[in-house]
């Protein structure tokens, strides 16, 4: 593989399915969540909506993984974009016929998230084989940036299609993008080397999965990285659960102002992705933990100073602080793992982390009621910012260069017990 150019078409397919899954999923969202509210199911059906929505993906995961092998990733996404436009297909028929009870939407949704435990860990780990090592962070900061703008336009688009011709028919345009996702992934083509791992050679399907978490365990470079993930996300938690209270009752703003912020986010994290698309990092830790610092001193004046501009700067920070916490976390895992292992990897570090955020939410929600949500979000801040500069200063993360990690991939690998 050349290393002078990203557009191969196998990245091309790689990126537009992508943009086509990520479109069909925004979709399927908000027009379900609409299907909800507009069918009367009030705050419990949307609530159980949401929440079913997210937290299978980041459970399954780890329980998927261990099955992958590295000439099946294509495979895998391939099943995860038919099942998602069958569910989809399902909620349609039920929705045209009459027939569409809370049970049945929140089971299709359930499945609908659980595809994903096996569609993500399989999308990062297949994107090594389709570039140059050289230019696995470009490769990640382009869908990373990519992504950020496609979920924005889609939200502004579903909103005007619902408006317009229903929910119905605008569930109608979900389907094809699944299946168009699904056949650019099929058209992909790459070639892995057969690698006999010892550490892995006979192991039962349990052994797989202890081995996964061992693995992360034992990693010098993403335990640390696993760490602040978790208090990362518990810490931003507050900021996104009561953001919508902040603003209404300490700033006396509305949905417009809201709009704006959500914007703000989108900004921010496109233009972060672009310029990480643009430069070569050496230090991915040193980048990763930084912008986690930066996130949380943001999250701190803004919740200890009710001002209108505050917000909009945390809005941003935020926004581009999760370009700059993905790129880096992926093209760590691409770099520093093998290839058999990086879907399990990913996998296990997502779902730890993201569990964190149901979590930090209802603590937040909770500590709002007692002292206020401004209070809560800056002591939000105050969790991802100390424990960033914590782990600069006792681990080794911040002073990790790009060598280092080949160097620790190339390890021997862990054995199960």
């Amino acid at each position: 593989m050349s290393a002078q150019s990203l557009w191969k078409r196998n990245f091309t397919y790689l990126f537009v399915s992508k943009m086509c899954k990520i479109t069909a999923d925004s979709l399927s969202f908000n027009t379900i969540l609409w299907l909800l509210v507009l069918g009367g199911k009030g705050a419990i059906g949307t609530a159980f909506f949401i929440a079913v929505s997210f937290v299978p993906q980041a459970i399954v995961g780890p329980f998927i993984t261990p099955m992958m092998k590295p000439h099946q990733l294509k495979f895998w996404m391939c099943f995860a974009d038919l099942t998602r436009g069958a569910i989809i297909l399902v909620i349609v028929v039920s929705y045209f016929y009459g027939f569409t009870p809370l049970v049945l939407i929140i089971g299709c949704m359930l499945l609908h998230s659980a595809t994903g435990g096996s569609y993500e860990p399989a999308s990062v780990s297949i994107i090594p084989k389709l570039v140059h090592e050289d230019l696995i962070q470009k490769a990640n900061a382009t869908i990373q940036s990519a992504s950020h703008v496609v979920r924005l336009v889609t939200v502004t688009i579903c909103g005007v299609m619902i408006a317009f011709v229903g929910v119905g028919y605008t569930m109608l345009v979900i389907i094809p993008l699944y299946l168009l996702s699904a056949l650019l992934v099929f058209m992909i083509s790459y070639q892995t080397e057969v690698i006999i791992d010892k550490a892995k050679k006979g192991l039962s399907y349990g052994k797989r999965l202890i081995r996964g978490f061992s693995l992360v365990r034992s990693h010098h470079i993403l335990f640390p990285l696993a760490i602040f993930c978790v208090c990362s996300n518990f810490a931003a938690a507050p900021w996104e659960a009561l953001s919508v209270i902040y603003l209404t009752e300490d700033l006396h703003s509305g949905p417009v102002v809201y709009s704006f912020i959500k914007v703000t986010t989108a900004l921010g994290a496109f233009l972060m992705g672009f310029v990480l698309t643009k430069i070569k990092v050496n230090r991915y830790g040193l980048l990763f933990i930084g912008a986690g610092i930066v996130d949380g001193i943001a999250f701190f004046i803004t919740g200890m100073n009710a001002l209108l501009p505050l917000v909009f700067i945390s809005a941003f920070a935020l926004g581009a602080a999760i370009s700059a916490v993905n790129v880096p976390e992926h093209t760590m895992i691409q770099l520093s793992v093998k290839a058999e292992d990086q879907p399990q990897v990913y996998a296990i570090i997502n779902m730890i982390s993201y569990l964190m955020i149901p979590l930090g939410a209802l603590i937040g929600g909770y500590m709002a009621t007692l002292f206020g949500s401004g209070y809560v979000i800056a002591a939000g801040g105050i969790i991802e910012a100390v424990s960033g500069i914590c782990l600069l200063l006792f681990t080794k993360i911040g002073k990790v260069e790009r060598a280092d990690l080949t160097i620790e991939r190339d390890k021997p690998a862990v054995n199960a017990t």
